[in-house]
């Protein structure tokens, strides 16, 4: 049988947070992927002052999804990013528990953006990362660290994020 999928566990020293967990992968053809994925994954609480709020849940939602806004660094860094030319199909998904802070506990929470490759194109053949060829790799590693960097994940005053459950 043949693996055609491949995901690869980020190797923390390369990731600026230390408070998140990043894997790169594609589902098909890993020597030449059109479509990648980066999953970023962390634990999160809200600070004591905001555990009463009702509305936490889409507190958190609405602070996530500030990575991804238009006028974001994410955003800006893709819109002229030469590996990921199709900025506009771009898909980003936050995954957050429906129950959110529920008796007080750490939620899992989890970050999905999947990038269109230079590959869709006729004539390019890019890997994901091998011996020879690590761009697409290291340009991922550089939009993991864009979302890492976000004020959401490492400046905020409203929810503290940790890489493992505590």
């Amino acid at each position: 049988m043949k693996r055609t999928a491949r995901e690869i566990v980020v190797d923390e020293t390369l990731i600026n947070n230390k408070n998140i967990n990043v894997k790169i992968g594609t589902v098909a053809n890993r020597s030449c992927p059109e479509t990648i994925y980066l999953y970023i994954s962390f634990w999160t609480k809200p600070i004591n002052k905001n555990l009463l709020n009702p509305n936490i849940r889409s507190i958190f939602k609405d602070y996530l999804d500030k990575i991804y806004e238009p006028d974001s660094k994410l955003r800006k860094f893709l819109q002229s990013n030469k590996f990921f030319t199709n900025e506009k199909e771009n898909i980003f998904i936050s995954n957050i528990p429906d129950n959110f802070n529920y008796n007080d506990k750490c939620n899992f929470i989890s970050i999905e953006l999947y990038l269109h490759t230079l590959n869709v194109d006729k004539g390019n053949n890019f890997p994901l990362n091998n011996k020879k060829d690590t761009k697409l790799f290291d340009e991922a590693v550089k939009i993991s660290n864009i979302i890492g960097n976000s004020n959401p994940l490492i400046n905020s005053k409203k929810f503290d994020i940790f890489k493992k459950s505590k």
